[in-house]
């Protein structure tokens, strides 16, 4: 194999004439990352954000990592990081471990393979679907460790259309008392920052939107319910439509076992024709299968793009086609996440046709030292997108160890 080290003076950046990896070694870092603040929202709060990072080494030596972004209380969604760490442990990370990825896209493959070889329900397609987040950090630290041994940018080869070289910034303001809030908006309105999301709650979300709509007429703003409302509070929603909200998140209630596409498809028309805010799905929207099904109840204006809730960057890339097919806006979220995770969101972000800027802002203010080597910072509002090879970034392995609960190690002996 003809390797050609690159000049960017990384020393993990190998390129190589020939497409395929073997994984020689998996490692799981189980991380707690302590935030600055407590981040609330409808549905709960985050005061210290676990994490797991799968760490991929090829037997070149190439190293390449993946981040699996789901919370430790199942709030948000159905997985939690314990059903997560388990499935890696137990199934996933010991099977690849030797595996050969000829291609980008093996990993799905690969497991299909195993699946017919076991009778384990780990193995199987279903288990993936169960366990998205899980999946998209074993696949994206395998896609990353594809595409950064031969010197190649993953998102920049992977993801189509136009990027632009610079972002802007889009910062999340969760729950806190509304002169708290006006002062928070108004220090980041300063910084540069012209599009500030609100999280809402049935309790005072119109009196949250007027306050901050009236101060700052001229941003844009955007407002995320996390699955709050009762259909009974709808009038709360449709009186938003004066404040010129340019995305509304997750409205209604959807109760413990149900879909959200099983709520919305019974909702009555008359409601959906009267809410005009451009309503946007995140939490209900897990997979292509879903965003179809959501799509077709008539409901779904806008789809919040998370590459872990979705279960991976294939599933990304197929909901991002379909969106542009079907005339469906979409634009970037986060997950209150690592840079490990967030770096890709930066990079998505640079698409030229997103619907607005996205859930992104300095990880300062979540965290007094993210676990990359590459600072997501704005200078005005803005952030210079660059795609070196694999993820883009490498990671601070010092840090890495001293946020980590523990490591588990996955090898070939």
């Amino acid at each position: 194999m003809k390797r050609t080290s690159l000049t960017t003076g990384n020393q993990n950046e190998i390129a190589t004439n020939d497409s395929s990896i073997t994984i020689a070694a998996i490692k799981l870092w189980h991380i707690a990352l302590p935030l600055r603040f407590t981040f609330k929202t409808a549905q709960g709060s985050v005061t210290n954000r676990e994490s797991l990072i799968v760490e991929v080494t090829t037997t070149t030596g190439y190293t390449s990592y993946g981040e699996v972004v789901a919370f430790t209380d199942p709030f948000y969604t159905a997985e939690t990081l314990s059903d997560s760490k388990k499935i890696l442990q137990t199934a996933w990370l010991p099977f690849f471990v030797g595996k050969t990825l000829a291609e980008p896209w093996d990993c799905y493959r690969l497991l299909i393979s195993g699946a017919s070889k076991h009778s384990s329900f780990a193995l199987t397609e279903k288990s993936r679907l169960q366990y998205p987040m899980a999946w998209a950090g074993l696949e994206n630290a395998l896609l990353h460790a594809y595409y950064g041994e031969r010197g190649i940018s993953t998102m920049d080869t992977l993801v189509a259309g136009s990027k632009k070289q610079q972002i802007e910034s889009g910062v999340v303001l969760g729950d806190m008392p509304i002169p708290e809030l006006l002062q928070a908006v108004a220090t980041h309105v300063k910084q540069g920052c012209r599009r500030i999301k609100l999280k809402l709650t049935p309790r005072d979300a119109l009196k949250r939107v007027e306050a901050v709509r009236q101060a700052f007429p001229q941003i844009t703003l955007a407002g995320d319910a996390n699955c709050s409302f009762p259909v009974t509070q709808a009038e709360d929603l449709v009186a938003l439509n004066a404040y010129n909200l340019k995305s509304l998140e997750e409205p209604f209630q959807v109760p413990q076992g149900q879909s959200g596409v099983a709520v919305y498809k019974d909702l009555p028309l008359t409601l959906r024709q009267a809410i005009k805010t451009p309503l946007c799905f995140d939490e209900s929207v897990q997979s292509l299968a879903d965003l179809v099904a959501m799509h077709k109840t008539g409901w779904l204006d806008l789809l919040n793009i998370k590459v872990g809730r979705l279960g991976g960057l294939r599933e990304t890339l197929r909901c991002l086609s379909y969106c542009r097919r079907e005339h469906i806006g979409f634009w970037i979220g986060s997950m209150v996440e690592s840079g490990v995770s967030k770096y890709m969101h930066v990079q998505l972000a640079a698409l030229a046709d997103t619907w607005m800027a996205g859930d992104l802002s300095n990880m300062s203010r979540y965290f007094e030292r993210d676990i990359i080597t590459t600072p997501i910072e704005f200078k005005n509002g803005h952030m210079d997108v660059t795609f070196e090879a694999g993820l883009g970034t490498t990671v601070n392995r010092s840090l890495l160890q001293a946020y980590a609960i523990d490591c588990q190690e996955f090898n070939r002996e």
